[in-house]
């Protein structure tokens, strides 16, 4: 018999299996290393309003951790590399062989015109990757051509920047760092001196085992949220879950207000044994793993986000870049913040409650502690809250902080 278990349940057990239930009692470059092995996947975004997604998704798990950490972890250690999964992302570099299919039929199944593109740009292809090969580790910035150079010298700009972004996609270059943010390109054979082609997996396969791990790192899952994970295609997926279930792979269960039923992959089963009690209160990026998936937030918290940095300013709602807030097992609110770090200042615009929030003490205390612990990480000690709805809060959670 299938079982059934409360929404509040599945909610605590997919914060729990992100990490996000509580933080760890010791912070340094290993547990930051688990959590991204963890995770799988940490999306890529260059929007830098309060951090650059990849290390704000880490702060909100970890807390207080040193930035340099992660850049380390790519490089020089090469546990991380960078590639299409949900979006850019970085990935534990054990996800390399899962990843390989996609790139070497990138040009068939990818771009559409990526093959065409190769043909009409032969020339600029090879000589990127011919300079690559001779001088090592380039930027796009490389192959600018100079200021006081008029006419031959380097090639334009703009084709040789599709040309590393497509050998990228193609798996002939990969990313070995970023400086300034700024992708650094190397030849694969490079990096990855060891790997053998023979060994990839069918595409297939690579996808089966890259469902598995996104479900193991989503704690539990419908068929329509699972592919959005690694971005796969949904075809096959609702048969795929059922499989596992018929194998002991997965666990079925059924969520109390749900039409479909949900599944959590039998390493998670102390999850649903034992469900942990969340007891974090932290802001999310945007382009969290928890909350990246729209339709999935909705689904788990009936919380309506969307980011409004593209939206008229007079169209915004809450603000440029809301950062919505975890309480313990809820997503309660957003705040519109920026981390103004020459001022030292972490200035909250707007702190906006959901309407079925009501405010309590122990709500405030836990947003001025969140609210600080950002502040710190960012060496910004000064918090300004400029206003809040309900009104009350702003004043509440600053007497707290100051």
């Amino acid at each position: 018999m299938t079982p059934t278990i409360s929404l509040d349940q599945a909610r605590a057990i997919a914060i729990a299996a992100q990490g996000l239930d509580r933080r760890p009692s010791v912070v340094d470059q290993a547990t930051l290393h688990q959590t991204i092995k963890r995770m799988q996947i940490v999306q890529i975004d260059t929007i830098n309003v309060v951090a650059r997604a990849p290390y704000f998704v880490l702060w909100s798990r970890l807390g207080n951790y040193d930035p340099d950490w992660f850049d380390q972890l790519q490089f020089p250690a090469g546990q991380l590399f960078e590639y299409w999964a949900h979006a850019a992302s970085f990935l534990p570099i054990e996800l390399f062989p899962l990843l390989r299919p996609a790139m070497l039929r990138y040009t068939t199944h990818g771009w559409p015109k990526a093959r065409q593109w190769l043909e009409e740009h032969k020339e600029v292809v090879d000589h990127v990757l011919a300079t690559i090969r001779e001088r090592g580790p380039l930027r796009s910035a490389h192959f600018e051509a100079p200021v006081d150079h008029a006419g031959g010298g380097w090639w334009n700009w703009k084709p040789a920047k599709s040309a590393l972004d497509l050998l990228w996609s193609m798996g002939e270059l990969m990313i070995i760092r970023r400086e300034k943010f700024q992708r650094v390109y190397e030849l694969t054979e490079r990096v990855m001196p060891n790997w053998d082609d023979r060994d990839t997996p069918s595409f297939e396969d690579a996808a089966e085992q890259l469902s598995e791990r996104g479900l193991r790192a989503m704690g539990i899952a419908s068929e329509r949220h699972l592919p959005d994970y690694f971005r796969q295609r949904r075809p096959g997926i609702k048969e795929r879950l059922q499989t596992w279930a018929a194998e002991g792979k997965a666990i079925e269960v059924n969520v109390e207000g749900w039409s479909a039923p949900a599944y959590i992959h039998h390493d998670q089963r102390h999850l649903l044994e034992q469900t942990p009690t969340p007891s974090l209160t932290t802001m999310l990026s945007p382009f969290d793993n928890l909350i990246w998936d729209r339709q999935r937030t909705m689904d788990f918290w009936q919380f309506d986000y969307k980011i409004e940095c593209y939206t008229p300013a007079p169209k915004r709602r809450y603000g440029y870049f809301t950062l919505p807030i975890l309480w313990k097992d809820r997503v309660i609110g957003r705040i519109d913040a920026k981390a103004e770090r020459s001022a030292d200042i972490f200035r909250v615009h707007a702190l906006h409650l959901e309407p079925n929030i009501t405010p309590s003490p122990a709500l405030y205390d836990d947003l001025a502690v969140m609210l600080r612990d950002c502040a710190n990480w960012h060496r910004t000690p000064t918090i300004s809250i400029t206003m809040s709805d309900p009104p009350q809060v702003a004043a509440e959670v600053q007497a707290r902080i100051s």
